[in-house]
């Protein structure tokens, strides 16, 4: 292909040295000598083994999370320092690291052991034994230990919080009151019985989250990321506002694979950033686009983020079911941003790349295609009936099948071992946030916050869907704000999805409503991980670029109520195509109404027929087909006048062009 704009801005695959550099997280520890080769080998064999079971079967619900754990906890005390830092991490575990991971590894171990018995005891009736607490208790402290150091210390205040809440429960005042658990109590319910750390949100981590991070994983070591660069650069890279229209096709790409919004701002951001910069974009705006567009990588099938798997075991709605779902809300949300950075660059006189400094479309097209064909195996899987671990195990054998036909993408088996244990490593915040919010969520159900959190929301919304999704957004941003994307979503569907439920909204609908809610907090300011990520990159202020992005990401705001009121989640693919139409249309609409042109600077009459029109086409989206097609009719017509009086000739009045 071509140099120039691109030459420096995709890290080569030159040596084994800066793949790993590339892809283990920089905040672990990279021991050499015989803690290295401990923390390899666990890494390589915990992936392996993850895999292994996807194929050949798991070993039960106890077994299965216990092993899982009793390698993964132990990895974190090795892998992350007891102080965060660079200084810290550099340095090699302490005395202290290696008898936490020793202790981790034994009360994980002890469960893995006993899972039969522990399946066949009858909790609160059967006596718990003294050793039996004592390896629950240290199973508890070491998970609480390994959450802090891999995220962060609210999410360890925030589960001891329940714990206490547990404990106390003759304490609190009206419905919150409970009877109370005593200590060993809690210790059994979280650590003997399958619903506690061992519950089915730890199993979705230990199965088929690994394997997909293994997917990721594989792409990278075999530089699939540069293909679907390419092909977004051949695609859309010499059109109006190139850069940023390669950052919205290139992060949706990217979204079928990753589903991790940061993942996605570093990999496309990268090389998307600067190349918009260099064009005539502010630094606020380039990283705001790319934080705009990597958040779409949460929201687009298959992969979605750790956030779906945990929506089909909450829900029982079969994962292919609600990825079909999924597709037209995201297709909106990258169509949104599409629609904008177009506008903006006809506005600013923001031209494309060189097309001669271009990959070429149909090569590009060519080498990116073979990267579509473990995508299209594993749709195909879940859709005639294979469980999603097998489909996403038999997904990355596949990949590396692919990858090992063309020597460009081939991956040699010391390649394979660094992505097992990349795999590995990047997995283990999910590992420990998984097993927090397991015991966070046991909690809710044994002291039936659930259904009291239900009867709050329920109080404050006054019976309107429409207030009730807003509150359940101000709780999304708040709990955001201290808490990952996966475990804002866990909390607030505890807390609002029954609500929803009691007025209404199917469940599915309600869940979605609330797994798009929960991506608020990672572009919104103050903390707004995303954007401060792609403000980094981008040189730009990190609080500038959140509040630009959160203005592009209007259809995250908009799209959850369409879920409650409109036809998008319709099973009659008519009316979704209907909806769809529609939205397109507001956002479009929108756009142009908000930055006050389209091929030229509009008057006040066409900006207020656009309006007019955006206003039409989303009310028409509400509520079924057959009501809504009498203000799709005006939303045309109010479309066309505005068209046509927007192209008038030149000399026309009123007519303004932008130098």
């Amino acid at each position: 292909m071509a140099s120039g704009y691109l030459d420096g801005l995709i890290e080569p695959r030159s040596s084994l040295a800066a793949l790993r550099e590339h892809m283990y997280p920089a905040s672990q520890r990279r021991p050499d000598g015989v803690m290295g080769a401990v923390i390899s080998i666990g890494s390589i064999g915990l992936m392996a083994l993850t895999l292994y079971m996807g194929i050949f079967g798991t070993l039960g619900q106890i077994g299965t999370n216990a092993l899982h754990l009793a390698i993964a906890i132990p990895l974190v005390f090795l892998l992350y320092p007891l102080r965060k830092g660079a200084a810290h991490a550099a340095a090699p575990p302490s005395i202290l690291d290696i008898v936490l991971a020793l202790v981790s590894f034994a009360a994980f171990g002890w469960a893995y052991v006993n899972q039969e018995r522990f399946s066949e005891r009858m909790i609160y009736i059967d006596a718990v034994e003294w050793y039996d607490f004592a390896f629950g208790l240290a199973a508890i402290l070491v998970t609480l230990e390994a959450t802090r150091r891999t995220l962060d210390m609210i999410i360890v205040w925030l589960t001891l919080l329940f714990g206490f809440y547990a404990l106390s429960g003759p304490i609190w005042p009206g419905m919150f009151e409970h009877r109370g658990m005593t200590i060993e109590a809690l210790v059994e319910y979280l650590y003997l019985v399958p619903e506690g750390l061992f519950s089915s949100l730890m199993t979705i981590a230990a199965t088929y989250l690994f394997t997909f991070l293994l997917f990721g994983a594989m792409l990278q070591a075999s530089g699939g990321e540069r293909s679907f660069m390419d092909l977004s650069m051949a695609v859309a890279g010499h059109r109006r506002g190139g850069p940023a229209k390669v950052a919205t096709i290139g992060s949706a790409l990217m979204g079928t694979m990753s589903g991790s919004t940061v993942s996605n701002v570093v990999t496309t951001g990268s090389i998307t950033i600067p190349l918009m910069r260099r064009l005539g974009y502010k630094p606020e705006e380039a990283g705001a686009i790319e934080t705009v567009a990597g958040v779409g990588g949460a929201l687009m099938p298959p992969v979605m983020g750790a956030g779906v798997f945990l929506m089909s075991a909450f829900t029982g709605v079969p994962l292919i079911t609600i990825l079909q779902y999924s597709v037209a809300p995201a297709v909106l949300y990258y169509a949104a941003l599409y629609f904008y950075v177009d506008i903006k660059a006809r506005k600013n006189g923001i031209v494309g790349l060189p097309a001669d400094q271009l990959p070429k479309t149909m090569p590009a097209f060519r080498r990116a295609l073979p990267l579509f064909v473990p995508i299209a195996v594993l749709i195909g899987l879940m859709l005639w009936g294979f469980t999603p671990y097998y489909a996403s195990s038999i997904c990355v054998l596949v990949l590396f099948a692919v990858a090992q036909m063309r020597r460009e993408t081939r991956v040699s088996p010391r390649q394979l071992l660094i992505a097992l244990e990349s795999a590995t490593r990047s997995g283990l915040n999910i590992s420990t946030l998984s097993a927090s919010s397991a015991m966070v969520f046991g909690v809710m159900i044994t002291t039936a916050l659930v259904i009291k959190s239900t009867s709050i929301f329920l109080s404050l919304a006054g019976g309107s869907v429409f207030l009730l999704i807003i509150l359940i957004g101000i709780a999304s941003y708040i709990v955001g704000l201290a808490m990952p994307v996966t475990a804002t979503y866990v909390i607030v569907a505890a807390l609002g999805a029954g609500a929803l439920g009691e007025l209404g909204v199917p469940i599915l609908a309600a869940h979605l409503i609330i797994f798009w809610h929960s991506q608020n907090a990672t572009i919104s300011p103050p903390i707004a991980l995303t954007a401060q990520v792609a403000a980094t990159i981008a040189k730009a202020n990190p609080l500038k670029t959140a509040n630009q992005a959160v203005l592009m990401a209007n259809s995250i705001f908009v799209i959850p109520f369409i879920f409650a009121y409109g036809s998008l989640l319709s099973p009659n693919w008519f009316e979704v195509g209907f909806d769809f139409a529609a939205l397109l249309g507001f956002f479009f609409c929108g756009t142009v109404v908000f930055e006050g042109h389209w091929t030229r600077r509009l008057d006040l009459i066409e900006r207020a027929l656009f309006a007019v029109a955006g206003v039409s086409f989303i009310t028409s989206s509400i509520g079924p087909m057959s009501q809504g097609w009498l203000f799709m009719l005006g939303a045309i017509v109010a479309f066309a006048v505005g068209t046509i009086l927007e192209r008038r000739p030149s000399g026309s009045p009123s007519t303004r062009t932008i130098p």
